[in-house]
């Protein structure tokens, strides 16, 4: 009987140790810390706004994400629920996994070197933040008054306030920037080395290790208040440094396998010679030509089906045109008009054309800047600014014009409104006159119980587009005899005086020449006189527009490039483009090849859609690009800002760099396909402005509160994270369109293989611009808030699209998913942009207020119809298996 060899305790030590190493550093539990972190981080984001019942936020965020352990219940019970560990405990073991998988254990060779620095930034980040957060001494609110000394004695020195300056943009209450003028004192109170120090809004002063940020500023018994926030981190520069790192390492890794991609893809066949040999031809196809071509016509009725709901939404989005008739109607001249649309005005704390102004008080009013009737039997259409004259100067006209939108049967119920039959029911003037009372009475109440229901809000609305209106039909009368009645809100602020100021009071010469070509073109209204009407337009263009565009030598410029602007109408332009190039790409794809031996016209037009790589549909594409591009620059040069100064801007930005990136993959890939699918991006993204523009009614051009008046930092971060929006939401429609497209037999194997590498690469593309800009935000609110990190739910948004897409390039590098796995991921990632983009907008709490919204049913929409389409996509991949495993 042989004896066995006992195994030393060193030996099982080894084992254990060796056992836990690959454990600790093993891609799967990464994967899997990955995975809990986005669970706890979507939690906690709805805890903030749901389970602490939107009152104090911040303070439901610091209890749940400081907790080591926390239960994540199940559905609605609170009874039954997941224990996961907490927030802390995951980034510890995730900063492990990091190191020893991501560093230590990783190959070493040269092209993973970008990728070995970019893990080693990260986990520079979370040890930074981390400890960081463990060092930090913060002091919320420093309340001071001028005159005011306080002495902290965690800091060692007292802050005495000498002058505190809010600035408000002209004629609003919205903040430009807060300024406190502060010394430095020590215990008693007497100022030490530093003097009259200026501290503004994302300006702070650095002192003894602390930084004392302007936070806000407060009223107290009509004595102004600035509040200061302290702060001591030191690690406060560790972030900003690792983010560079981070930056570094991904450029370099992901610079490395495109020019590895772009030799590998030299060295195969060309697209024109796959075509030649059958293994590839331009958009979906099969190798059956008779079922080939039915498949194709069934996915064709499919596209052309979703661009007919696509039109119909559209035209729903428009409210119908209800046609009066208007006796005697005459227009103003074509001079009158140009001239008044270029009026300088002095709005939303910003220098605007006349046209603006009236244009988003037309939309808010109208649901769209044109106003329709008939006239001696002829159709008339005005524009914003004719519409308005009319109000001030012609309310005979005006005052028959069915401009007060209603969409609500509740609204005309409440109000005793009279009866219409159109669901989007439009309202004259004249019909509301005689229930004004009861309207404003309505909307008194609604305001003083706080009614926040849709029809409360639409009859709020209601009742301050007829008080507008009623405001400037009366405008002559009060000019003449109140005119500092003017100073209230709802009256333009056109006129200029000598100490720079703009206001809407005139002067007594300004009242009486109002009043006088008020007279005169009401009289030529009232007896049908187009005399009266050019002697009250040459009073108008002697007086008030000369003064006027004197006035405003120095914004002339901007004025004359946001007529352009708004003439370019660039979302519905790119948006013609975009579906253009859309439609004729299906229609391309359902015309003969000339390699099928047919030359007629067919084939011609086949040639123009798909010759030559680059065809007639990437040019409408870019075309659409151009004209978002161009409007984009021009917006900046109007406001002097970064193009994505708010929630608007965003979409058109997203459209413009959706649709490039797609053009830029579709010049490598020549298919269609993905030039196609951002198309789809492009035009989706368009409507989606057009539609949220005629909602919200309000001018985006205004300038941004104080808090978002940054820097070169704030920029980059907004921009570089949008971006990443773009190219997420790319590689989520390709992957809609794979995971379809192939059980129906609608692509090549070739083909389906390319669709997958753009997937991958989009979708890498997209981290790489959501994870460095999600780092800049972090370190932008360091410089101006004092804190890297809040668990802000916009910050916990873009935590959660990094996070998600992590985890799924991690799961395809390990093999854990293929290429339906992709595709799936992608479509979940979808979801989770839309709900960092949209959907914690809607929650009403956090510091990102500058972006609420409350389009929460078109929100929920997307997510039931993305869950549908998920799930079908599910079933039709098993099926697909199962036939493969019967064949």
């Amino acid at each position: 009987m042989s004896e066995q060899e006992t195994p030393s305790p060193d030996s099982a030590l080894k084992k254990i140790s060796a056992f836990l190493m690959r454990l600790s550093g093993s891609l799967l539990t990464g994967i899997i810390l990955m995975g809990i972190l986005l669970v706890l981080t979507f939690y906690g984001t709805i805890y903030q706004a749901s389970y602490a019942g939107g009152t104090m936020p911040e303070l439901a965020a610091d209890s749940f994400f400081s907790s080591l352990f926390v239960i994540i219940p199940l559905g609605n019970s609170n009874t039954f629920g997941i224990p996961l560990p907490g927030m802390l405990i995951t980034c510890i073991l995730l900063l492990i996994n990091l190191v020893i998988g991501g560093i230590i254990q990783l190959r070493k060779n040269f092209s993973r070197w970008g990728l070995m620095l970019a893990h080693a930034g990260i986990a520079v980040l979370l040890a930074c933040v981390a400890l960081g957060n463990w060092q930090t001494q913060v002091i919320e609110e420093i309340p001071l008054t001028p005159g005011q000394c306080k002495y902290y004695p965690e800091m060692d020195f007292g802050i005495m306030l000498h002058r505190f300056t809010p600035e408000f943009y002209p004629g609003t209450q919205k903040p430009k920037s807060y300024e406190s003028v502060i010394s430095i004192t020590d215990k008693d109170y007497r100022i030490t080395d530093a003097d009259h120090i200026h501290i503004r809004m994302n300006e702070p002063f650095r002192i003894h290790g602390w930084t004392l940020y302007q936070m806000s500023w407060g009223n107290n018994g009509g004595e102004m208040t600035s509040i200061l926030r302290a702060s001591h981190n030191p690690l406060e520069q560790g972030p900003k440094w690792a983010s560079y790192i981070i930056t570094l390492g991904l450029l370099l890794y992901y610079g490395m396998m495109f020019a590895k991609y772009l030799k590998n893809k030299n060295a195969r066949i060309s697209p024109k010679q796959e075509e030649k040999t059958g293994e590839a031809t331009p958009l979906p196809v099969s190798s059956d030509h008779g079922r080939g071509r039915r498949k194709k016509l069934l996915f064709t009725s499919i596209v052309l089906g979703i661009l007919a709901v696509f039109a119909i939404g559209m035209m729903a989005a428009r409210p119908a045109v209800r046609i009066v008739d208007i006796d005697h109607y005459i227009p103003w001249s074509q001079e009158m008009k140009e001239a008044a649309a270029g009026i300088a005005v002095e709005d939303g704390g910003r220098i605007k054309p006349f046209s603006t102004y009236a244009g988003f008080n037309l939309l808010r009013t109208h649901g769209k800047k044109s106003v329709s009737f008939r006239s001696n039997g002829k159709k008339i259409t005005l524009s914003p600014e004719e519409w308005a004259l009319d109000c001030m100067l012609r309310p005979e006209f005006a005052s028959q014009m069915p401009v007060f939108l209603i969409n609500r049967e509740e609204t005309v119920t409440r109000l005793g409104l009279p009866p219409m039959p159109d669901k989007r029911k439009q309202y004259t003037f004249q019909q509301l006159e005689p229930l004004k009372e009861t309207i404003y009475a309505h909307a008194n109440r609604i305001a003083s119980q706080q009614m926040t229901d849709a029809t409360g809000r639409e009859i709020s609305g209601l009742a301050q587009n007829l008080r507008q209106m009623e405001l400037w039909m009366f405008m002559p009368v009060i000019a003449l005899q109140a005119p500092e009645r003017m100073n209230a809100p709802g009256f333009p602020r056109w006129y200029h005086r000598i100490n720079g100021n703009w206001t809407s009071s005139p002067s007594k010469l300004q009242a009486s020449n109002f009043t006088s070509c008020a007279i005169k073109a009401r009289k030529g209204a009232i007896n049908n006189d187009k005399d009266f009407t050019h002697e009250a337009e040459q009073i108008f263009l002697l007086t008030l527009v000369a003064n006027n565009t004197a006035a405003s030598v120095s914004y002339r410029n901007r004025l004359d490039r946001e007529l352009i602007y708004y003439n370019m109408d660039p979302l519905y332009t790119a948006l013609a483009f975009f579906v253009a190039g859309f439609v004729l790409l299906i229609i391309g794809s359902l015309l003969p090849s000339p390699d099928q031996g047919k030359q007629g016209l067919g084939a011609r037009i086949y040639k123009l859609v798909f010759g030559n790589g680059l065809h007639g549909a990437w040019f409408l594409g870019a075309a659409g690009a151009i004209v978002l591009l161009v409007s984009m620059i021009i917006r900046s040069t109007i406001t002097l800002r970064s193009p994505v100064g708010n929630t608007y801007e965003t979409i058109a930005f997203i459209a413009c760099a959706g649709v490039i990136v797609s053009l830029v993959m579709e010049a490598y890939s020549k298919r269609g396909i993905i030039l196609a699918t951002g198309l789809v991006l492009g035009g989706l993204a368009c409507q989606m402005g057009i539609l949220y523009e005629s909602g919200q009614a309000a001018d985006h051009m205004d300038p941004l509160v104080a808090v978002l008046r940054s820097n070169f930092l704030l920029s980059t971060h907004v921009i570089t994270i949008v971006l990443g929006y773009a190219a997420g939401l790319l590689a989520a429609i390709i992957s809609h369109v794979a995971v379809f497209s192939k059980p129906m037999g609608l692509l090549t194997e070739n083909t389906s293989r390319i669709l997958t590498r753009m997937a991958y690469g989009a979708l890498a593309f997209s981290l790489l611009f959501n994870l460095i800009g999600t780092v800049f935000g972090g370190i932008w609110g360091n410089e101006a808030w004092g804190r890297f990190w809040g668990w802000d739910p916009k910050e916990n948004g873009a935590l959660m699209i990094v996070l998600w897409q992590l985890i799924i390039l991690h799961a395809r590098t390990g093999g854990y998913i293929k290429s339906f796995g992709l595709h799936l991921g992608n479509m979940i990632g979808g979801i989770i942009i839309a709900f960092a983009w949209w959907g914690v907008n809607t929650m009403g709490v956090g510091l990102h207020s500058y972006g609420f919204s409350d389009a929460k049913s078109a929100l929920y929409l997307f997510y039931y119809v993305e869950s549908a389409l998920i799930l079908a996509a599910l079933a039709l991949h098993f099926l697909d298996k199962k036939k493969l495993r019967q064949s």
